[in-house]
């Protein structure tokens, strides 16, 4: 069997957004909750964190998974983040998957207390692909909260989109509406 074909590769991949695959795995190969596919020094929790992927992740949780400080931004589990950032600061500059940043985790929650929580241990990278999740997120107020750091209302994604592009093709109303207004809140 090669690496491609592992359940562990399987696992990761499905936690990108196949919750039923993800249950299935898990009740076939409980021992690979916390497994990192190696060539994508990826684990199961890092791939729903920094996919949105909200039900896999609380399902992950259920089944033992260690949490992580991607996993908890995401959710937005603020005091969680919280604790797990005073315990080790240097989470607040470590990547998960794909070296995605801690505040586009964040940005994902929608939640502004989890992005403050971030922000005051010290996240400064990625602050313009947050500002994607957080349209990903359609999440007005992480949005705004975003802009006020100065996010770049012309910083492009991966598709080449700005944020504007980004809410008119989501379609997102609420956003785009925000994002043509020139003030920052």
């Amino acid at each position: 069997m090669s690496d491609f074909e592992s359940p562990t590769h399987e696992l990761v991949a499905s936690a990108h957004g196949n919750a039923a695959r993800v249950r299935e795995l898990l009740d076939a190969h409980p021992e690979l909750v916390d497994a990192r596919y190696g060539p994508w020094n990826e684990s199961p929790l890092e791939a729903a964190a920094h996919t949105g992927g909200r039900e896999i992740a609380a399902l992950l949780l259920e089944r033992g998974a260690a949490p992580n400080h991607v996993g908890w931004a995401m959710l937005g589990r603020a005091a969680d983040l919280r604790i797990l950032l005073t315990g080790d600061p240097t989470l607040a500059h470590t990547p998960g998957a794909h070296g995605i940043g801690l505040l586009y985790h964040a940005a994902l929650s929608g939640d502004v207390d989890t992005l403050e929580a971030a922000w005051d241990a010290g996240a400064r990278d990625g602050l313009n692909a947050a500002l994607h999740a957080a349209i990903r997120a359609h999440s007005v107020p992480a949005l705004e909260w975003l802009l006020l750091r100065g996010a770049a209302r012309d910083a492009v994604n991966m598709r080449g989109q700005t944020p504007l592009d980004a809410a008119r093709a989501a379609p997102w109303d609420e956003g785009v509406a925000r994002l043509s207004r020139s003030d920052p809140r």
